[in-house]
């Protein structure tokens, strides 16, 4: 069993239903948590005591926020997006703009600032403005923007 399989998760039925319309598999979760806990690669929301990491194994994102329980981790959510985030160059270049994220870098212990980055799927790029952390340029795409407008434009783009 490798170590990612050993990751005992804590899932309500609300959001084990959630996983199956969202066609994420207990696997993926799994993969995604033990990625952040191994790499420290994830964000950290103080207030609410959680956690939010993501992990692309090979053309889909998956993000999942959970928190830790005794002996395991409860999922609250997870979605997933097959666009590439790329940062929109050195992160020292980036113009702050301040916070509107209740998220902070776990690694950086930085509050997210909005910068401008680039979503890419197939051969579309799009610039966006999104959370991201100005010091290792780790970039959040929200659940809503995942599950909405980026859905919308991965659709779109597999229609043409």
């Amino acid at each position: 069993m490798s170590a990612d399989e050993q990751i005992c998760l804590q899932i309500a039925e609300d959001v084990e239903r959630l996983l199956e319309d969202r066609l994420i598999l207990g696997e993926d979760v799994q993969k995604v948590i033990h990625h952040a806990e191994s790499t420290g690669k994830k964000l950290i929301n103080p207030a609410i005591d959680r956690f939010l990491a993501f992990y692309r194994p090979k053309a889909v994102t998956y993000w999942v926020e959970y928190s830790r329980i005794d002996g395991g981790y409860q999922v609250h959510t997870a979605y997933s997006h097959r666009m590439v985030m790329k940062s929109g160059g050195s992160t020292k270049e980036w113009v702050k703009s301040g916070s509107d994220s209740d998220w902070l870098c776990n690694q950086c212990q930085m509050p997210l600032e909005v910068q401008t980055v680039r979503l890419q799927y197939m051969q579309s790029i799009f610039p966006i403005n999104l959370p991201a952390c100005s010091r290792c340029g780790f970039i959040l795409v929200a659940e809503e923007l995942a599950t909405g407008k980026v859905a919308e434009a991965e659709q779109a783009l597999e229609d043409k």
